[in-house]
């Protein structure tokens, strides 16, 4: 039986991740261990002699080595960068089954997603690591980005020529590379305690019955792609009816909701809906009873996006069959309504799911938060720049929440947001669920704070675009006339020249406001939800990674995010250890 701290000791010219090393489960004469030489590469180490299993493809090279006063040894190297998705899978899946990712269930967790796979992976996985020596608490679920915004497939990604900054795809990571960056990352970091695989946001949209069904049909061929994740978030809010809602501005009467409840369901299905959403439900101290009229108000705004939300689940569950885990958890994303969600939303929501066998591990709400922008304080907007509620709820169909704030929370946002906070995580609970809380960077460490003691620690917070902000941020630090400030200085002027084309819907107008104020090419302090920085390049700006480098001065027009991920050694360690704390400083927080 091969000894591996010998043979580790025996291959100094490549750099190992002895996290990694693994003995073959079916042939004990034979372990691998991943390594730098300088590609990323397998090591397959066995007895001179032997015959391995054949798991790996394209060999790279073949030698002996001989540790020291020990027997001769067959060194095979593999190619094992994220991008040979066939041999990273193989050796998880036959030899290594601990660093596939599984489930969240109960668990906790910072969500991270990962624009730059490769960059922020190893970051992620480094913070859990500390997180979980410290708290003895797996807040592991990484790999996750939208599948149908920012992800897309490998052939979608490569039709793209990189001139619309929002089509879908734009961070140019396919759904399956990211699940192979996350078998890469684990694997290299020796991470076996764990993790969720999360396909996030399969989004159907149109605003017609064809348009909606050929949204549908992207969308199963997305989740085809994700069979290998164990988290799949779908989004069918476009299908919501908001006119059914009293916020909504011109609100449908009661006897014109009757009128669609009547339309929309068959007399079985309102007998089914009269009868199980009548009843009183008592959950944390509360009680709730719905009345007819919110019944109907309830089932009209969700009906057919609960409907479309069980096609898809069934069809998860098809495409998960023949994998080597059918197991996953479900977040239905109602966050994306214009609406704020009330307890009684989620209720209706998550009870209709469950009692049609189709039951939701995780749930998001719309809290209000902004992405990568911290959540106000006060009433009212302050003379040094911090937003208040008043001003921060314009143009929403949010009509409650200041009103509310003001009458039953003496003008305390913070205090409001922790209430309901509160209410939607116990309805959660009550069906064994987990709020999700989207757009969750850039808050502050009082609203984390709020958040982990209203879910008394039981939630999974995601964030996405403040990984990519940090290794933008550490573009900008470097000195002007540099070479990667000269790149990062290129996104943001093209980043305007497609304002200028209105690229970015209404938002582009934005772009010469903060211009105006003298914000120039600065993302601001992430430290202060980055308030004084330019927040249309905050918003906008990573997306550029998926567009040509059209002006590059050498005449290199590969795409931004080629270049980026050939950030040297140090720039590159720098912006790992900002993710990493990043996530660390989000966990301690949101546990309290």
């Amino acid at each position: 039986m091969i000894d591996p701290n010998d043979v580790l000791q025996s291959i100094p010219r490549f750099q190992t991740y002895p996290g990694s090393l693994t003995r073959d489960p079916d042939y004990a004469a034979t372990c691998y261990v991943a390594a730098d030489a300088p590609q990323a590469v397998l090591l397959e180490i066995t007895r001179s002699g032997a015959t391995p299993p054949e798991r790996l493809k394209g060999a790279l090279s073949t030698a002996r080595i001989q540790p020291s006063g020990g027997e001769e040894l067959t060194l095979r190297v593999f190619p094992f960068a994220s991008t040979d998705g066939d041999n990273v899978r193989a050796f998880a899946e036959t030899v290594a089954p601990e660093f596939l990712p599984r489930p969240q269930g109960a668990l906790p967790a910072v969500a991270a997603g990962n624009r730059h796979p490769e960059i922020s992976l190893p970051a992620a996985f480094e913070a859990y690591r500390r997180i979980l020596e410290k708290t003895g608490v797996n807040w592991a679920s990484t790999v996750q980005l939208s599948a149908t915004r920012e992800m897309t497939t490998d052939e979608t990604i490569a039709a793209r020529d990189g001139e619309d900054p929002v089509a879908i795809g734009h961070t140019r990571v396919s759904i399956r590379r990211l699940y192979h960056a996350g078998l890469w990352a684990a694997i290299r970091a020796g991470w076996r305690a764990g993790y969720n695989a999360e396909a996030d946001h399969f989004i159907v949209s149109g605003s017609t019955a064809g348009d909606i069904a050929r949204s549908v049909e992207m969308v199963k061929e997305a989740i085809r792609h994700a069979a290998g994740f164990t988290k799949f978030t779908t989004d069918t809010s476009r299908l919501f009816v908001l006119e059914a809602d009293t916020r909504h501005p011109n609100a449908w009467s009661a006897g014109a909701v009757g009128e669609q409840f009547e339309r929309i369901f068959t007399p079985e299905e309102r007998r089914w809906i009269m009868g199980e959403f009548s009843k009183p439900f008592r959950m944390d101290g509360a009680t709730y009873q719905l009345g007819k009229e919110q019944i109907e108000r309830l089932a009209v705004k969700f009906g057919a996006s609960l409907k479309l939300n069980e096609e898809l689940y069934d069809f998860i569950v098809a495409t998960k069959a023949g994998q080597r885990s059918a197991a996953f958890d479900f977040e239905p994303s109602i966050d994306e309504a214009e609406t704020l969600t009330t307890p009684e939303e989620l209720l209706f929501y998550m009870y209709w799911l469950k009692l049609r066998g189709r039951p939701a591990q995780l749930v998001p709400p719309n809290l209000g938060f902004k992405k990568r922008q911290a959540y106000p304080e006060t009433m009212g907007t302050s003379p040094a720049g911090a937003m208040g509620l008043e001003e921060y709820c314009r143009h929403k169909m949010w009509p409650e929440l200041a009103p509310r704030t003001a009458k039953d929370f003496g003008g305390k946002p913070l205090d409001e947001l922790g209430a309901r906070v509160s209410a939607l995580a116990a309805v959660a609970h009550y069906f064994d669920g987990t709020l999700s809380i989207h757009s969750g960077s850039g808050k502050q460490p009082e609203v984390l704070r709020r958040i982990g003691q209203a879910t008394g620690g039981r939630v999974n917070y995601k964030i996405s675009g403040e990984l990519q902000l940090q290794l933008l941020d550490v573009l900008f630090e470097q000195p002007p006339g540099s070479y990667w400030r000269q790149v990062y200085e290129r996104m943001v002027d093209r980043t305007h020249r497609f304002a200028a084309r209105k690229a970015f819907g209404a938002e582009s107008e934005l772009a010469a406001h903060y211009l105006a104020l003298g914000r120039g090419s600065y993302l601001g302090d992430p430290a202060k939800g980055r308030v004084d920085g330019n927040l249309f390049l905050v918003f906008w700006v990573g997306n550029l990674a998926g567009t040509r480098d059209a002006d590059s001065p050498d005449g290199d027009r590969r795409f931004f995010t080629e270049k980026l991920a050939e950030l040297p050694a140090g720039l590159l360690a720098e912006v790992r250890r900002r993710n990493t704390e990043y996530i660390v400083w989000l966990a301690t927080n949101l546990a309290g």
